[in-house]
């Protein structure tokens, strides 16, 4: 980035964890941003880097800023166990996780764990409320109007499917979206809090970090084991089968994260050129599984290590 461009970045951040009074006002207004702009992260990673640049007194103001915000924004209009449940779940994550980094200064053990737990939160939901498609489904009848407007515009592109079905899939993938939008959030406030820690602190600190992620062996061992199960319960259809192919999909999308890692590993190293990165970040939504193969495949084959002793 430009120096011209980057002082008044650098001002503001200054600004926002000069003190907890500035980090309560920088809370409020990022919240204020993320509800017009559709990125709960921000808030979130605001309070990352607030833990980071001066601990858990500065991250409490900053989210008590947010929280104020999300009272008075969210409450007239879904009630106050909503909100309360939206407060917990954009910010707590964001929270433990950054106590985590600030700790260990380690992303690569945060993503980890993070990984783990939104694995873990998936069989707590599943324990605790059952199967989605059961509880989701009165939810569905209400987005009627809504599902036979989808299935019609499918129809007419040679799509034969029925508003009940497509309500039963939405309600049956409910649990891992929600899982996988937790780690999301989580782990775009740890990207954005350390980020902004090293415009202030250490230069480049996100990015070498970014270019060393990796989750390991065990939950590498663990997403195949749960694949292998989804097999062997297919025949089977169920509440297990539901279990273990929810645990599946929350794995599996975070090692689209370590092939982003790895993209930008090797473009560091210029052993690729701009173009896949940019096709990295295009397989997000066209061909995701690329990405998984191939975060997945370097918990063996190491292509940083592999390259960089090139």
């Amino acid at each position: 980035m430009p120096a011209a461009a980057s002082e008044p970045m650098t001002a503001i951040l200054k600004w926002m964890t000069a003190d907890p009074a500035r980090a309560f006002a920088a809370g409020a207004a990022t919240w204020v941003i993320a509800y017009f702009v559709g990125i709960a992260w921000l808030p979130a990673g605001l309070i990352v880097f607030a833990l980071l640049m001066g601990g858990p007194r500065l991250a409490a103001a900053a989210g008590a800023g947010t929280a104020l915000l999300v009272l008075l924004s969210v409450t007239p209009l879904f009630g106050a166990i909503v909100t309360a449940g939206i407060i917990v779940v954009v910010l707590l994550p964001a929270y433990v996780g950054g106590r985590a980094l600030a700790a260990t200064q380690n992303l690569t053990l945060v993503y980890q764990w993070m990984t783990l737990g939104a694995a873990l939160l998936v069989l707590a939901i599943h324990a605790l409320v059952g199967n989605p498609v059961t509880t989701m489904m009165p939810f569905m009848s209400e987005l009627d109007p809504l599902l036979r407007q989808v299935a019609r515009w499918l129809t007419e592109r040679g799509y034969e499917i029925s508003p009940e079905q497509i309500g039963s899939e939405v309600a049956r993938v409910a649990w891992q979206f929600f899982a996988w939008m937790v780690l999301a959030n989580a782990l775009l406030a740890q990207f954005l809090g350390l980020w902004a820690f090293g415009r202030l602190r250490e230069p480049g600190v996100f990015g070498r970090e970014f270019r060393r992620l990796r989750l390991g062996g065990f939950i590498a061992w663990s997403l195949l084991a749960c694949f292998v199960l989804t097999i062997v319960l297919h025949r089977m259809p169920g509440q297990a089968l539901l279990v273990a192919e929810d645990v599946v999909f929350v794995l599996a999308a975070a090692f689209i994260v370590q092939g982003l890692a790895v993209v930008h590993g090797l473009r560091d190293m210029q052993v690729i050129g701009l173009l896949p990165v940019i096709l990295a970040y295009v397989a997000i939504l066209v061909v995701p599984k690329a990405l998984i193969g191939i975060g997945f495949a370097d918990t063996w084959f190491r292509f940083r290590e592999r390259f960089a002793k090139r």
